[in-house]
């Protein structure tokens, strides 16, 4: 699968054009672009419950139901 690239999202380019006339601005947002591009296309493990074994209840077998004759 490729990677996604936040530069390719048109807001950032009009980031960009906005950010311009500030260099150091635009740098930290240059920064920013970077490490977000590597969270997003970090192959990370989702965390998983532990699968749970099925036990199922006792079932009563009706005589236990009926009432003693004593």
């Amino acid at each position: 699968m490729e990677d996604l690239d936040l530069c390719n999202i048109m807001e950032i380019e009009k980031i960009r054009k906005l950010l311009i006339h500030d260099p150091s601005l635009l740098s930290v947002f240059e920064m920013i672009i970077i490490v977000c591009n590597r969270r997003i296309n970090e192959e990370n493990i989702c965390p998983r419950m532990p699968i749970e074994k099925c036990i199922s209840p006792p079932l009563s077998d009706h005589s236990s139901d009926e009432p003693d004759d004593d």
